[in-house]
């Protein structure tokens, strides 16, 4: 699979402020965390350029940018691969969300945000709803992250905390990609959120705090029945941790 499937409506547009190595950097990290450039495929310099429409110098550069990132794998004589998911990463975002949710949580009961703020939390997961209908995964999980920014914007000066986020976040963002496109599994995750933005609106916080980190350790339960599914995607070994899996999440994938 090449950037060349991707042109036309597919491919964002160069924006007015990007020189040809972030542009390259951006596209070429957008399709890799949107399951687009497939974890373990060979990069090819030359059809990602021609894709673009640049040189390939900024495509080579970008290679070296992205594995900086764990998304690009350089590898000498070989060439350059997508990195595959791995396990001890996922484990590590999970861990980071959880730690920080807690304090997140405790910032919007100390502000006391107000109820109709809290209340447009449910729009992200009506939207996910629409698009779980059109199998429109990356929409998705787009949208799951906005739920998430959404949180951290409301708890309050706790942008920098969110920036960090996102850079720990990118085998996770490609493991939400594999889970959501199974319609059973987003509902479950849809009625999670639904249920967690109840109870901060009526502000039962330790509910939400409960909520939160159930959320996130079943997500990191998702390893291994999407690992057992596709296990080219994913690095070897896979820790221990991932096999504490329950039955329920296990059948999802059956």
């Amino acid at each position: 699979m090449t950037l060349a499937l991707f042109q036309n409506d597919t491919l964002p547009v160069r924006r007015p402020s990007e020189d040809a190595r972030q542009y390259a950097y951006r596209i070429i990290r957008k399709f890799i965390l949107e399951l687009l450039l497939l974890p373990g495929q060979k990069m090819n310099e030359a059809d990602l350029a021609s894709s673009l429409n640049m040189s390939r110098t900024p495509i080579h550069d970008s290679f070296f940018k992205l594995s900086r990132e764990n998304l690009v794998d350089v590898i000498p004589k070989r060439g350059a691969f997508v990195s595959k998911i791995d396990q001890k990463r996922i484990d590590d975002a999970v861990w980071v969300h959880q730690k920080l949710g807690s304090a997140m949580i405790h910032s919007i009961y100390i502000r006391r945000v107000p109820k109709s703020e809290l209340e447009l939390l449910y729009c992200p997961i009506q939207q996910m709803g629409s698009h779980m209908l059109l199998g429109n995964s990356s929409k998705t999980v787009h949208l799951l992250s906005e739920y998430y920014h959404q949180l951290y914007t409301l708890a309050g000066n706790m942008d920098l905390i969110w920036a960090s986020l996102q850079k720990t976040d990118t085998d996770l963002s490609r493991l939400l990609s594999l889970a959501v496109s199974n319609p059973n599994v987003l509902d479950g995750f849809m009625q999670e959120l639904t249920n967690l933005t109840d109870a901060l609106i009526n502000r039962n916080y330790d509910r939400a705090g409960l909520i939160y980190d159930h959320h996130f350790s079943r997500i990191r339960m998702l390893t291994a029945p999407l690992r057992a599914h596709n296990p080219q995607y994913f690095t070897e070994p896979m820790l221990p941790a991932a096999t504490d899996t329950s039955s329920q999440d296990t059948d999802v994938f059956s």
